[in-house]
């Protein structure tokens, strides 16, 4: 553990959790470090296999020459979910925000964030709205403003409350919840997403923040087919099928009935019409798979619509889906979940 300190105790901590992208940590400290103050503390956990991540750190803080406090970890390989939590509880600082290594921080992100603190110091919880590949395509069409309890927060932000980046934290009321989240950690984010909900779900003030405050990069097709020529197994189907429904089934009574049935709604249009374009891809399958998302999900209207597809041959599926992309492949999708939430 390498760390630069003083005495004050930062506002904010910035806790980024990175494993062997070296290209992508340097995109995004070369845009967060100019943006640190001296009530900023900067968290790095690098498991990366090598010294690339390290370098490009030690190049940038020593030409950079940023403000605030750094700490810097290197261990083995502990996974998303551990390396999360490690970060929260090792942050010092009032507020605490998650950062994925391989999203681009804005110019004035940070300067935005301060503001709204001193604005609204009784804030729980911010949602921090990004552009989606660029800063035209919003992630969440929705005003600037507090949520009307965590119930909204839950609609309006669908199955986005997963995305790291997107939130910050008062730290003493997310360490309440560190022990069960531990419960959580299988390796990918949603130990960190329980944390998130289980604030939505207690009695504090929680804020949108429209922005964008920096810019997403979601993992392509491509990457992904590269990760399993490598031999990685692709988990996606337990992560976002099995585990993101378990834990939003556990706080089933602390929202309304309504706001856990749209997330879960939502999440499983995501899920199956994904599960469809990899089989049709070749680069995944359903087999065994469809059987337990039909288990989770069948009382969603949707799921009749997916099991006609899931019965049909794959070439079927596969000549259905070109037909589709003749029609709409210069079509444009984003979600609006304020036109999809705001009829209660």
């Amino acid at each position: 553990m390498l760390r630069q300190s003083d005495e004050k105790r930062p506002v904010l901590s910035i806790c980024i959790p990175t494993y062997n992208r070296p290209v992508q940590l340097q995109r995004l400290l070369s845009r967060l470090l100019p943006q640190l103050t001296e009530e900023t503390e900067l968290i790095i956990r690098d498991d990366s296999p090598n010294q690339e991540s390290r370098k490009i750190f030690d190049e940038l803080i020593s030409s950079i020459q940023p403000a605030g406090t750094w700490q810097y970890f290197q261990g083995e390989k502990i996974g998303l979910d551990a390396a999360n939590l490690f970060l929260l509880e090792k942050a010092e600082g009032d507020y605490f925000w998650w950062f994925s290594d391989d999203d681009e921080m804005l110019p004035g992100a940070i300067g935005e964030v301060f503001s709204l603190i001193r604005r609204y110091p009784e804030i729980d919880a911010v949602w921090i709205n990004f552009g989606f590949e660029g800063i035209d395509r919003l992630g969440v069409d929705f005003p600037d403003g507090f949520f009307k309890d965590g119930s909204e927060a839950l609609e309006v932000l669908g199955t986005n409350i997963g995305l790291l980046s997107t939130y910050f934290l008062r730290r003493e009321v997310a360490l309440v919840y560190l022990p069960e989240a531990r419960k959580h950690v299988k390796g990918f984010s949603f130990a960190s997403t329980f944390v998130v909900i289980s604030v939505l779900a207690g009695p504090g003030k929680f804020y949108f923040l429209r922005g964008p405050n920096f810019i997403c990069y979601p993992t392509t097709t491509a990457e992904v087919m590269a990760s399993q020529q490598k031999g990685a197994k692709n988990e996606g189907f337990n992560v976002y099928g099995v585990d993101f429904y378990n834990i939003i089934r556990e706080f089933s009574g602390r929202f309304r009935r309504e706001s856990i049935r749209k997330i879960l709604s939502v999440n499983f249009g995501c899920l199956w019409r994904g599960m469809l374009v990899a089989w049709i891809g070749g680069w995944d399958t359903p087999k065994g798979k469809r059987w337990r998302m039909f288990k989770l999900y069948w009382s969603f209207p949707e799921f009749w619509l997916a099991i006609c597809f899931f019965l049909m041959p794959v070439k079927i599926n596969s000549f259905l889906y070109r037909i589709y992309k003749i029609f709409f492949s210069h079509r444009r999708f984003r979600l609006n979940w304020k036109k999809n939430f705001s009829d209660k």
